[in-house]
């Protein structure tokens, strides 16, 4: 995702927050945002979700969903 905010500065304005599925698995985070797996892609705005991708690595279903959430 990294590569992916770098050649598109509107993403920057996108917080990126990255959870370590080995650390956190089974943890009050992941019960609470309903993470079933690793690859897991949450999006909020003010605080609700707006966007999810279970299991999708594909750059432009990613870059998609940025561009959906600005």
């Amino acid at each position: 995702m990294s590569a992916l905010v770098k050649d598109n500065p509107e993403f920057t304005k996108i917080k990126l927050v990255a959870v370590d599925w080995n650390l956190h698995r089974g943890s009050e985070l992941v019960e609470t945002l309903r993470i079933p797996r690793q690859g897991t892609l949450v999006m909020f705005n003010k605080g609700e979700e707006v966007e999810r991708l279970v299991a999708q690595t594909a750059p432009e279903v990613i870059e998609a969903m940025f561009k959906a959430v600005l």
